[in-house]
């Protein structure tokens, strides 16, 4: 897959992620996880499906006769063992219960289980952005910065979007929530690592999905500082200027990008 590819499916697998954990139940109530969207990140990672008894397992081979084996229900338990031990454990044959060693391996899984409800997600999600190429050069990016400019040029919202979302999961920025804002204007930006008690925040990002308007402020931003909600407001309002708009704002972004990461995939 391209590179884009490879970023549009980490923000999904990222997505996907988020949701399952959000909404999963786990004791001291009842085990649930949504299986509809516990199938789509599945089938991004390189477990195979096998249908064994009753049961419906996902393995990857890792030594050997053993596996690694998700078990798709509720609980998610994920196994290090063999196949036939995993379905003795979760649904063991009648025959199977007249064996003392059978019966302690049914009652008590702790020996070989290596996760179970979220850590389970969060191997699956591991698993499927480790298949992803997220190497980039300059090349890649050029490529991402034209999406972006055809979009701005059609007036596509969905395009620049998109363009903004790949940026975004590229360099870490995230939404922000303003009082005061119009319901159409976004806000982005990215944490500042060590920024201390007070949140602070770098390059500040507003996309007015109206009229199209997107702007940038660089430097440091802290939504307690007022001068700084202040400017906000005004470049809303169209009073103050940003330091970029339009195309130099994913230029900017690029050019983060590359001093994030250098490039990788190749020479430009």
């Amino acid at each position: 897959m391209s590179f884009k590819e490879n970023l549009k499916a980490m923000i999904k697998a990222d997505r996907l992620f988020g949701k399952l954990v959000s909404t999963m139940k786990e004791p001291p109530g009842k085990w649930w996880v949504d299986k509809v969207l516990t199938q789509e990140l599945l089938d991004m990672t390189d477990f195979e499906h096998k249908k064994f008894r009753d049961l419906h397992l996902y393995i990857r081979p890792l030594e050997g006769e053993i596996m690694e084996v998700l078990v798709f229900d509720n609980e998610l338990p994920i196994y290090h063992t063999t196949l036939a031990d995993a379905a003795l454990r979760k649904s063991p044959l009648w025959q199977e219960m007249f064996s003392i060693r059978n019966i302690k391996k049914i009652m008590n899984h702790h020996d070989v289980l290596v996760s179970e409800g979220k850590e389970s997600l969060r191997r699956i999600h591991a698993n499927a952005l480790a298949l992803l190429d997220l190497t980039y050069t300059r090349d890649d990016l050029t490529l991402l910065l034209e999406d972006a400019r055809q979009g701005l040029e059609q007036k596509s919202i969905a395009q620049i979007q998109e363009s903004l979302d790949l940026f975004f999961e590229l360099l870490d920025f995230q939404p922000e929530s303003l009082e005061g804002l119009e319901p159409d204007l976004q806000i982005f930006a990215r944490p500042k690592p060590n920024g201390g008690v007070v949140p602070t925040f770098e390059h500040l990002i507003l996309f007015n999905e109206k009229s199209l308007l997107l702007g940038l402020k660089k430097g440091i931003f802290s939504p307690q500082n007022d001068l700084d909600l202040a400017w906000v407001l005004q470049c809303a309002r169209g009073e103050k200027k940003a330091d970029l708009q339009g195309i130099d704002v994913f230029e900017f972004l690029a050019e983060l990008a590359l001093e994030k990461a250098p490039a990788q995939r190749g020479q430009t």
